[in-house]
């Protein structure tokens, strides 16, 4: 993921907005700039700074590096979550956020077979899902965050709709008793009410098979990362101070999470803490399949493994890192810099070309940022731009365009 271009003052709020991704710590986010602003506090948390003002504190701190299940879900649409992430906190306060595909094959405790992840909340709610995840992942889930789409779309209205680019007219119809859902989005520049945000996030497909990117659950993930920028920029607006009390009061009406009240304080004072310089965002790594005719999300298991180790950031060795030099022609300066990077221990470093760079930019395809100190150790990359865009379905780990 490119880095995103905000003005300073609002990068802070972005990073919290991210870590969670989801509307409980919307709240947040809007609480923080709402002081920031005003300088004073939401009348609707008054009476919880008051509870905690004299009891311990979070130390939220001791408890990193912390993992925060989120997720998006319509009750009215049977409940089941379209919408999952893993949302990973590094003890420097560096978020990763994980996307796992609803459509993604598991077994579900208490269900026969095998189900899509998504089935697990609509069954057993919050503690089902949180540990279907755990078992498919085998980590520990430390916080979870449940969102109705209703918050989604309380929202959006609040801050007077939200302007999305339409990659092409999004038409959809399923007349299925139960699960009634009409979509229609022209294509270009859209103003989105809470309603029509809505049907941008439940996009899948259209009703002739068009998709959106990769396709499936990958395209939809991607569509949603569109509005959720749309949503971060709109809230950031000076005219929307005002008005973020009133979502601190939504935020709380349509969300479940197991967060303390000290905790939530917590990221309320710590907000500024938060990496902003590079947020991570990836997608368990897999591939869509249909079988006995329903569509799912089948993972690599072998490339999760090393998606999940790697938010441990183990040690890095240079013969087993994999290198790609793009440069606009295979001049001198590339072939050099492979020269050096091979005379130092890395021995799979490769040249390809790419038919235009705007800049020097080291990309990174990994979470572990062990690759970037270790580059850093051997080659001056001082006039380099380092871009995070983790993919572990991509067979290098290291990109560096040379311009």
């Amino acid at each position: 993921m490119k880095r995103i271009r905000l003005k300073k003052q609002a990068k802070i709020f972005l990073s919290s907005f991210l870590i969670t991704v989801a509307i409980v710590l919307i709240g947040i986010l809007a609480t923080a700039l709402y002081i920031k602003q005003t300088k004073t506090l939401p009348p609707i948390l008054s009476n919880i700074i008051e509870k905690v003002t004299n009891t311990e504190p979070a130390d939220i701190e001791d408890k990193l590096p912390m993992n925060i299940l989120v997720l998006g879900c319509d009750e009215k649409q049977g409940g089941r979550s379209d919408t999952i992430m893993l949302v990973h906190i590094q003890k420097d306060f560096q978020p990763i956020v994980i996307s796992i595909p609803r459509d993604t094959r598991v077994k579900v405790e208490g269900i026969k077979g095998y189900s899509k992840i998504n089935a697990a909340y609509a069954y057993g709610k919050s503690k089902l899902a949180v540990k279907t995840v755990e078992d498919v992942l085998g980590i520990k889930i430390d916080k979870y965050v449940v969102v109705n789409y209703e918050a989604v779309e309380k929202i959006v209205d609040l801050v007077g709709g939200v302007d999305v680019e339409v990659p092409f007219h999004l038409y959809y119809v399923d007349t299925t008793p139960g699960k009634e859902l009409y979509i229609n989005i022209p294509a270009g520049l859209q103003h989105l009410d809470g309603k029509k945000a809505v049907e941008f996030l439940r996009w899948r497909h259209n009703s002739n098979g068009k998709e959106y990117g990769r396709g499936g659950d990958l395209g939809r993930i991607e569509m949603q990362r569109k509005l959720l920028y749309a949503l971060i920029e709109k809230m950031l607006k000076p005219q929307n101070i005002v008005r973020l009390p009133l979502i601190v009061q939504t935020v709380s009406k349509y969300t479940d999470h197991n967060f303390t009240k000290n905790e939530i304080m917590w990221f309320i004072q710590n907000v500024g803490k938060f990496n902003t310089q590079n947020i991570m965002m990836t997608i368990l790594p897999g591939y869509p399949k249909y079988i006995d005719r329903v569509s799912y999300y089948i993972l690599n298991e072998e490339k999760c493994k090393a998606l999940i180790d790697d938010l441990n950031e183990p040690e890095v060795l240079k013969d087993s890192m994999k290198i790609k030099i793009l440069s606009g022609s295979f001049d001198d300066k590339a072939t050099q810099l492979k020269n050096d990077l091979e005379s130092k221990g890395y021995s799979n470093v490769n040249l390809g070309r790419v038919s235009k760079l705007e800049s020097s930019e080291v990309e990174l395809k990994r979470v572990n940022r062990k690759y970037l100190e270790l580059l850093k150790n051997d080659i001056d990359l001082s006039t380099y731009q380092v871009v995070y865009s983790p993919d572990y379905s991509d067979k290098f780990d290291v990109y560096i365009k040379v311009k």
